[in-house]
């Protein structure tokens, strides 16, 4: 994403868009094909490179989409800035999740060991999940809430309207996993995924906001993914409840706190 004058925030959103679902579906088509013609199944060395490629559509798009030339400097900074003093709101969330997660389930998932989790939770944070959040809360949430604000003068109100298209897209995006023989999704819900991934983006897209931290988002993110498997996940008035009253203080904490600027614009 290079500084063009007059290049809209409008563009930029197509523009990472355009790289991340080129990217993602194309690896994730060649495999749902592969797949059904019995050539390549996921678990094989062909078909986990290219579920792996696709995960890495958003994370890819966003590095492509930083403006200027690019640097591992760069890169570090995007990923790594945070604001000051600002751990305690990840510490919140997680320990809100942790605990909403647990007492809706109270069921461990015997398939996955306690000590397994160390292990488990930074393969999600760098590569299972978390490295896609240098696109969708790095990347989109900002300059789509930057676009939005010129229409929707309220914050608040655009802060939710951003977000909701965010967490739609992101939702839509897992789409061709669906059709992975083998995949995890298969057994899932997809109407269900969406509401999830919406209600996710709302949390992440606060703990963003308030920290202006790329890596937080993966930490947090890499966390969801954790509680998924380690919990047999249950559908229950104590899982909605604490959906909700998560996804409420997302708007509220992030309604008082001014957009995140991307590095390059500081």
């Amino acid at each position: 994403m290079h500084k063009i004058k007059g290049y809209k925030d409008e563009w930029r959103v197509q523009e990472y868009l355009l790289i991340t679902f080129f990217i993602s579906w194309l690896s994730w088509g060649i495999l749902v094909t592969l797949s059904a013609l019995g050539i390549a199944k996921l678990n094989s060395i062909v078909g986990m490179i290219l579920f792996v490629i696709g995960g890495f559509g958003p994370t890819i798009s966003a590095v492509l989409c930083l403006e200027g030339k690019l640097s591992f400097h760069k890169v570090w900074n995007f990923i790594f800035n945070h604001k000051k003093k600002t751990v305690g709101l990840l510490l919140l969330f997680a320990v809100l999740m942790i605990a909403i997660t647990g007492l809706s389930s109270l069921e461990i998932n015997p398939e996955m060991p306690w000590y397994a989790l160390p292990v488990v939770f930074v393969v999600c944070t760098l590569f299972g999940g978390g490295n896609e959040e240098l696109g969708w809360r790095g990347t989109l949430q900002p300059v789509l809430e930057r676009a939005m604000s010129k229409r929707i003068k309220n914050p608040v109100v655009s802060f939710i309207v951003t977000t909701l298209i965010v967490g739609i897209i992101w939702a839509v995006w897992h789409l061709p996993l669906w059709f992975v023989a083998g995949s995890s999704q298969q057994g899932m819900n997809f109407g269900l995924f969406a509401i999830d991934a919406i209600c996710v983006a709302f949390w992440l897209a606060c703990i963003y906001r308030r920290t202006g931290s790329v890596f937080y988002c993966m930490i947090f993110h890499g966390l969801t993914n954790v509680l998924m498997s380690f919990f047999v996940i249950k559908v229950n008035w104590v899982l909605l409840l604490g959906y909700l009253t998560l996804t409420v203080l997302a708007v509220v904490l992030a309604g008082r706190a001014k957009p995140v600027h991307l590095p390059t614009e500081e």
